[in-house]
Order: C-alpha cells, then sequence, then structure tokens
C-alpha cells in the first residue's frame, strides 16, 4: 500500500472528518464568562446626587454666616458718623503733623541725548517720605514711611 499522499488527497481526508464536539466543563465555563459579561446590563444605577454637593457648601456658608451674625450682634456697637454729626456742631478733621522727605542715595547714569535732541544728565535719587498725621479726637498718630526712586533729567550746557 502506499502511504505517500498527495495534498489534494489529504485535503479531501480532512473535509471528510467531523469537527469534535466541545466538553461540557468547556460549554460550561463559556456559560459563566457570558453571563459575566452580561450582568453589567440587568443591574440599574441610579443617578448620582448632585444636589447634595452643592446644598452641603451652601448649608455650611449659611451657618458660618449665622455664627458671624451672633458673634457681632454681642459686640459692642460704635456710633455711626450720621450720629456724630447729629450730636456736635463741628467734626473733628485729621491734622497732618509733620512731612519730611530725604534722599538717601543718588547714582549719575552719564549724559544723554533727549527727545529733543539736546544733551542732558541723568541721575537716579532714592528718597523716602516720612509723614505724620495725627487725629485730635482721640489722639491716635498714624506715622508712614514711603520709599521712591525717581530719575531726574538735567539739560547741561557746552558753553
Amino acid at each position: 500500500m502506499n502511504n505517500d499522499l498527495n495534498d489534494t488527497q489529504l485535503e479531501n481526508l480532512l473535509r471528510g472528518l467531523p469537527p469534535a464536539a466541545a466538553s461540557h466543563s468547556l460549554v460550561q465555563r463559556v456559560d459563566e464568562e457570558l453571563q459575566l459579561d452580561m450582568s453589567w446590563l440587568s443591574t440599574r444605577r441610579s443617578k448620582p446626587q448632585r444636589q447634595t454637593r452643592w446644598l452641603t457648601s451652601a448649608s455650611w456658608a449659611a451657618m458660618g454666616a449665622a455664627a458671624a451674625i451672633a458673634v457681632m450682634s454681642y459686640l459692642p456697637q460704635q456710633a455711626s458718623p450720621q450720629a456724630l454729626a447729629s450730636t456736635s456742631t463741628t467734626l473733628p478733621v485729621v491734622q497732618p503733623g509733620s512731612t519730611i522727605r530725604e534722599w538717601d542715595d543718588t547714582q549719575e547714569r552719564g549724559i544723554h541725548r533727549g527727545r529733543s535732541q539736546m544733551a542732558e544728565a541723568r541721575a537716579l535719587v532714592v528718597s523716602r517720605e516720612l509723614g505724620t498725621w495725627v487725629d485730635p479726637r482721640y489722639g491716635s498718630q498714624l506715622t508712614m514711611d514711603i520709599p521712591s526712586q525717581r530719575q531726574l533729567l538735567m539739560p547741561v550746557s557746552y558753553k
């Protein structure tokens, strides 16, 4: 007998073989996997409650406002400007005490041509202004130290 098969005979032999049936355990595992994959379709999800998020924030803000009002109601009240105006004939005015300006540093920046093509000497001046104001009603005094930097332009003549 000839054991050598050519390609066409082999193909015909394979076409004639019936497929083997799947085992019972394989069928059961595939069925379980399909049921797990399809289980998400059957469950109903409720919509997330978005009302409670803003409601919680609003309730905390309301409690804070209520606490602030309660604290403010126990604090001593100051007289309003209208009440002061009705009780006294003249309103006290804040009086300037003194103002002092000091130059801390000057730096020469050289000679440059300005917009009008005139020679100008430039200098950077670092200064400080110390101002004092007095309130005669209470005798309180306010002192401020205000630093500043300014650039001075001085015309230069070559005559």
